[in-house]
């Protein structure tokens, strides 16, 4: 008995008689299931193939080599029909550029473009865009620094104001690629017809990148060209140091929520004038982590509102050189997220330093803290004062004293009427000497034979660093004086 299949296919027994007719029939219904297809479209619909599975395509069902570097991807399979799973031997790219700085020679910019939302409805300057209005020349170009130099970098895809709004997109653009940020290479030009949003641009040739340059060369048709949501790809670098909730880096975004102590092993000295010492290392240290890296010590000029930074070593245990930065105006979120800022100057005035203990000045002979605007120290216990122009002293650094006798009587050997005294070295500029005395000496009066006794002088002063000068006239014979000394020194 003769059957009907769905597939518009008859079916006969062993022992019909089948006619030439009925058997063109049949081919005329095998040749309908594919005269509109280069072959079964896997939809699973009856007449169909079934739908491809989480093992993926089968070796060789697929000739072009493109589709694993996904050139032509939407053109072999629809768009959010598959599952990282159908791509596990392919090496599925990863987004380098989540949230990583730009730079731009034109437009405006809002936020980080390459954050991977455009805006959140009802946060009012949350938006993260990069938008060139109609009027403005072209090209302008706006620069990815990727943070370090990531191996074959192979794509990028990029979005519009409002996700898929195409109007707003370039008409025209070309990318550039430079591991240095001096030599770049052109890795893809666009030119006429429409870029679709967030579909992937295949560079021509895969390449180590530091920073990726997109140029925009032609407006899109609306008010303004609109970029936002910029992705760079590549297949080396895994997605989990990207994403804050999976990085589990030593250094990562967890390890420092979990807190930095920063520990000077020296003494951090402000000379004022913005110049910082670091007299030993700084310690780094993420103890959950059990990670630390050092800073190497030495002395920095901080201009005003400027800082002193490191950025974080994704290593452990090295020792790295600071950095000096200055403060400009403008919103820059999430730039430099791994930046650590390790000493900030007030204006022209006080340096904090971001420690442990948070205070300005730290070591293991911590200094005294500034008194408007005054730094004080102690240096082999005198006190010293740094009011931006240098190290001084304050009050009496020093008193030396000493006594001696003076005498005219030539019959003695010490007979004089000068002596000069060493003593231990001064600065002549800031010592000044104070001497006390009593004598007398005698003398017969003209004419009479009556003695006449007079107080003798005496003269002190300071000759040299370390040398004092002490001179009575004593003019007549027996007369002397004894004096005392004292020279004192201000620090």
């Amino acid at each position: 008995m003769m059957g009907k299949l769905p597939s518009g296919l008859k079916t006969f027994e062993a022992t019909d008689t089948v006619r030439r007719i009925a058997q063109n029939e049949n081919i005329e219904a095998t040749d309908a299931l594919f005269s509109d297809t280069k072959g079964h479209r896997h939809t699973g619909k009856p007449g169909d193939a079934p739908q491809i599975g989480k093992e993926g395509l089968a070796a060789g069902a697929v000739t072009s080599d493109k589709v694993a570097a996904g050139a032509i991807l939407s053109d072999k399979i629809a768009k959010n029909s598959i599952e990282r799973q159908h791509l596990r031997s392919g090496g599925l790219s990863s987004n380098i550029a989540k949230y990583k700085s730009v730079t731009i020679t034109g437009g405006e910019l809002s936020g980080v473009p390459t954050t991977p939302y455009t805006f959140q409805w009802g946060s009012k300057g949350d938006n993260h865009l990069w938008s060139i209005p109609k009027e403005a020349a072209l090209p302008q170009s706006i620069t990815i620094s990727l943070g370090k130099l990531h191996n074959q970098v192979e794509g990028m895809s990029f979005g519009s104001w409002v996700g898929s709004d195409i109007s707003t997109l370039p008409k025209g653009f070309n990318i550039e690629v430079s591991a240095d940020g001096n030599t770049w290479t052109q890795v893809y030009t666009f030119s006429g017809g429409m870029y679709e949003p967030f579909s992937f641009i295949p560079f021509t040739k895969a390449m180590d990148a530091t920073y990726v340059k997109l140029t925009v060369t032609a407006h899109g048709s609306s008010a303004r060209t609109v970029l936002s949501c910029l992705s760079v790809y590549s297949r080396f670098h895994g997605s989990a140091g990207e994403d804050a909730l999976e990085d589990i880096r030593p250094w990562g975004v967890n390890a420092r929520l979990q807190g930095l102590s920063i520990i000077a092993e020296g003494n951090v000295i402000d000379n004022g004038s913005g110049v910082l010492t670091l007299e030993k290392e700084i310690i780094v240290m993420n103890g959950p982590a059990g990670t630390y890296f050092r800073v190497k010590a030495g002395t920095y000029a901080i201009p005003d509102w400027g800082y002193l930074y490191v950025d974080i070593p994704y290593e452990h245990a090295i020792t790295v050189q600071p950095s000096v930065g200055q403060w400009k105006e403008g919103l820059r979120s999430y730039d430099s997220k791994d930046r650590l800022v390790l000493a900030q100057r007030n204006g022209n005035k006080t340096i904090y330093l971001n420690a442990s203990v948070q205070s300005r000045l730290s070591g293991d002979s911590p200094q005294a803290e500034k008194v408007n605007g005054i730094s004080l120290r102690s240096d082999k216990g005198n006190l010293q004062f740094n009011d931006g122009s240098g190290w001084r002293g304050v009050g009496i650094k020093k008193v030396q004293r000493g006594t001696g006798f003076l005498r005219r009587d030539r019959s003695i050997p010490d007979d004089t009427n000068y002596r000069e005294i060493i003593i231990d070295p001064v600065d002549v500029s800031k010592a000044f000497i104070n001497v006390h005395f009593t004598g007398f000496q005698s003398r017969t009066e003209l004419g009479s034979n009556r003695l006449e006794y007079t107080v003798t002088d005496l003269n002190a002063r300071i000759i040299d660093s370390n040398k004092i000068g002490v001179h009575s006239s004593l003019s007549f014979e027996y007369a002397y004086n004894f004096y005392s000394w004292e020279v004192i020194e201000f620090a």
